[in-house]
């Protein structure tokens, strides 16, 4: 893991450790006390659950970058390839295929394009931003080729399923939880796990030290590809069509949200209960600038400034 100097428990150091620590919960407890101040219907139910239902696409796709970014590495066709993906899903609705295969399919082509990119990255040692950038490009371009630019429709209520609310939650919301819980799991338990935080912390010495960073690194952008399936399945259900255009964008707002909730854009640091609460705090964010009716570009102004505020506290702690 990247190291953090020692500062001592009482000083200024050990202070901005301590916030870059928990700078989502306590972003997050700040904003909440915020929206209970000035924007009463935040807290009415039917906005939470509007609020559940927000996060639950981000949030999935966030965790998938948490992956990603503990390598030290960064994903910028994420939305790109949810955009494919839910043009692929919705032609196979539509043309009369099942849940289950639609979403086996889907699964598999988002886990086979991760692993993809991370085997580029590792074999050609070029940087993932400049490759991650090609895909972003290229993934657009066959959504659009596969669509032949159009919208598909008329995919029936096959997706249902996945618009349901189960035990007072939205089902998506209880795929974020799963999706979450299983990510800490592999994180903070398997080897696999550590061997993600050793190469964020320092490549050179994790391979020196044994670690197989190629295959490492695959690992980690294939299950990165696997959210983006499970989101582009969650997409095309809200939705109930295609679009070659969707997901402009939304790999910006699962970057915002692990930054948030505490992982390093240098890798090592992070974990996957810190991203879901940084994804909550960025919808909740959303949900509140649009109950305040600010305008959305605005909105996406304060995004680009929370990241750059979690970033300069996470630098605080690393002096």
């Amino acid at each position: 893991m990247a190291e953090v100097t020692d500062g001592g428990p009482g000083g200024w150091s050990g202070v901005a450790r301590t916030a870059q620590r928990y700078q989502g919960v306590l972003s997050l407890v700040l904003l909440l006390v915020f929206a209970y101040a000035f924007e009463p219907l935040f807290f009415t139910p039917n906005n939470l659950r509007n609020v559940l239902n927000q996060v639950a696409i981000p949030g999935v796709l966030a965790v998938g970058m948490t992956f990603v970014i503990l390598t030290g590495g960064i994903d910028l066709s994420a939305g790109s390839l949810l955009g494919l993906l839910n043009c692929i899903a919705a032609t196979w609705m539509r043309d009369g295929m099942s849940l289950e295969a639609t979403g086996a399919y889907i699964l598999v082509l988002g886990l086979g394009v991760g692993a993809l990119s991370g085997l580029t990255i590792g074999v050609t040692r070029m940087q993932p931003f400049v490759v991650t950038l090609a895909a972003m490009v290229s993934l657009r371009g066959i959504a659009y080729v596969y669509t032949d630019s159009k919208n598909i429709s008329g995919i029936g209520d096959g997706l249902a399923p996945l618009q349901q609310t189960q035990a007072a939650l939205p089902v998506p919301a209880w795929i974020l939880i799963t999706v979450t819980g299983l990510a800490a799991l592999i994180l903070a338990r398997t080897v696999f796990g550590r061997n993600v935080y050793a190469i964020g912390g320092n490549e050179e010495a994790s391979r020196l030290a044994g670690v197989a960073v190629t295959r490492t690194r695959m690992g980690a952008y294939a299950i990165n590809g696997f959210c983006v399936a499970v989101a582009a399945l969650l997409f095309t259900a809200r939705g109930n069509n295609g679009d070659p255009a969707a997901g402009l964008g939304y790999e910006l707002d699962a970057i915002a949200a692990a930054v948030v909730g505490g992982c390093a854009l240098l890798g090592g640091v992070g974990n996957a209960l810190g991203t879901f609460v940084g994804a909550l705090f960025i919808s909740s964010l959303t949900v509140l600038l649009i109950l305040q009716n600010v305008n959305d570009k605005v909105a996406m102004g304060w995004k680009g400034l929370i990241i750059l505020v979690a970033v300069y506290l996470q630098n605080l702690g690393r002096k």
